[in-house]
């Protein structure tokens, strides 16, 4: 039976206080982010359900599901918390690249959560090949996201990452320039099962969410359909662009991430 996914955006970064913060690489939780991870952690309903715990390599994704999700790692000391690099930001802005292995390793050693970093390559940081942040290229990593969740053997999942990104795992448009360059709130979590898509002529699949979350968070219509997501979609990414979201760090700052 495929597992019941629980995603979640981190928890407030520095770099969401303002346009000047864009420029810090890889930036820590604020003290009000932390103060979310802990709201997070006792509102949400289901720590003894979730079996695996998975999260983008940035830095705030990390402390928030290491935070948020306390309660899961604490009944079983030895469950790991899994970091996908797919799972990251889909900008080159300095704030949405990560931070080298061994550095991210040095800065995460005091989490008394073991971390499995079977995924984290070398060079996953740079904002080219795979992390591009060209639509088409980040389609393809989504996707490849939501196979790997419906195939996993758990029976819930939780998964922390990051706002814009969310949008292309869910296909969900919806709402999603409310706030800047997402729909979600900070540490917000939504809850989706999986199906897979059989008309789309590759391996992928969809995530659906669940009557119970949409109404948490005050929505009582169907989700919108798919002629109507595809509208949403191309309104996003223009509403994205006004806010200044979908410029590159070299557009904005003169630099390319390459040579941060």
């Amino acid at each position: 039976m495929p597992p019941i996914i629980h995603l979640v955006r981190h928890a407030e970064g520095l770099h969401n206080l303002g346009h000047a913060y864009w420029a810090l690489i890889d930036p820590l939780l604020t003290e009000n982010g932390r103060d979310q991870c802990l709201r997070l952690r006792r509102e949400f309903p289901s720590h003894d359900n979730v079996e695996l715990v998975v999260a983008s390599p940035l830095s705030r994704a990390i402390f928030t599901a290491v935070e948020g999700f306390q309660p899961t790692f604490d009944r079983i000391p030895a469950r790991q918390l899994v970091l996908l690099p797919d799972l990251q930001e889909i900008s080159d802005f300095p704030c949405d690249v990560g931070t080298e292995v061994e550095e991210l390793k040095a800065r995460v050693r005091d989490l008394k959560v073991p971390i499995d970093w079977s995924f984290v390559h070398e060079g996953w940081t740079s904002k080219s090949g795979r992390y591009k942040p060209v639509t088409e290229i980040i389609e393809d990593r989504a996707r490849d996201i939501r196979c790997w969740l419906s195939k996993r053997p758990e029976k819930e999942i939780a998964v922390v990452t990051h706002g814009a990104f969310l949008h292309f795992l869910t296909e969900d448009w919806e709402d999603s320039y409310t706030h800047e360059g997402t729909g979600w709130t900070n540490a917000e979590y939504r809850t989706f099962t999986t199906k897979p898509k059989e008309s789309s002529g590759m391996d992928d699949a969809s995530l659906i969410e669940t009557v119970e979350s949409r109404r948490r968070r005050g929505k009582t219509d169907p989700v919108p359909a798919a002629k109507e997501q595809a509208q949403l979609y191309v309104r996003a990414l223009r509403e994205w662009e006004r806010q200044g979201y979908l410029l590159s760090a070299e557009d904005r700052y003169g630099v390319s991430s390459t040579n941060l």
